[in-house]
């Protein structure tokens, strides 16, 4: 498995306020970018081989990010992005600009593996900042706080759909990790993410977790936080939730 997190800069017009909850207008704009056939494979899929994501800072402006777990699927996006000079978004009304897109990471399923299982040291702290709403859904239910279990299950369930290799099919194991991963400190606040007949309400900012545990279990979870950026973490990543930075701590 070949993992790639890579960007384009976006263009709005003037007047446009960007926001997250654009990322589903975006995702049915790029789906009729695609070929039928992989249009509909996408569609058909449980778990998507991607997220994608609207972000906006004043010091970079707007882009688009994507994380995207099949090399396939990584080349045709970016050889879409590499020949479209705009996007036109009808939902909307109005086109957008596309720059060239920028590659932010590329790396392997072993790389992520050898990093977290052959190294010397084993980090105990990361902090993770969530771009867009992350929100999660447990019998039935949407869970707008962050809860370590339901990270971990959003984790592992995306690791074993796409993992060749190193597999973690160990039965409830999200719930034996939880009690070792513990948040340490937090700077949250409430988000809403728009879809078309309802709203979505979930969390932003950052949590900085702690990692307890032995060796080994420290070294699960710095492959599964590791693995994060490129799969996104929640519900809806393939709309626009559930973005997130991840950076290790001492």
């Amino acid at each position: 498995m070949n993992l790639y997190l890579f960007e384009v800069p976006l263009a709005f017009p003037e007047g446009v306020r960007v926001v997250s909850s654009m990322g589903s207008v975006f995702h049915g704009a790029l789906m009729e970018q695609l070929p039928a056939e992989v249009a509909a494979h996408l569609h058909a899929e449980e778990l998507r081989p991607y997220h994608q994501s609207i972000l906006f800072t004043r010091e970079r402006g707007a882009v688009w990010r994507f994380g995207v777990l099949d090399e396939g699927l990584y080349c045709l996006l970016w050889y879409i992005f590499s020949e479209r000079a705009g996007l036109e978004l009808r939902q909307k009304g109005f086109s957008v600009a596309l720059g060239e897109p920028r590659l932010l990471q590329a790396t392997s399923e072993e790389a992520l593996a050898d990093a977290a299982f052959a190294g010397d040291e084993v980090l105990r702290s990361a902090a993770c900042q969530f771009l867009t709403p992350t929100s999660f859904k447990r019998d039935g239910v949407y869970q707008m706080f962050p809860d370590t279990q339901l990270i971990l299950q959003s984790l592992l369930g995306r690791w074993r759909r796409f993992s060749e290799q190193v597999r973690l099919d160990e039965q409830d194991l999200a719930e034996r990790l939880a009690p070792a991963c513990r948040i340490s400190s937090y700077r949250l606040q409430s988000a809403p993410f728009s879809l078309e007949r309802h709203t979505i309400y979930g969390f932003r900012g950052q949590l900085r977790f702690y990692f307890a545990g032995n060796d080994m279990v420290r070294r699960i979870f710095r492959l599964l936080f590791s693995f994060a950026p490129f799969a996104g973490v929640g519900i809806k990543t393939a709309l626009g939730m559930g973005a997130v930075d991840v950076i290790w701590k001492e």
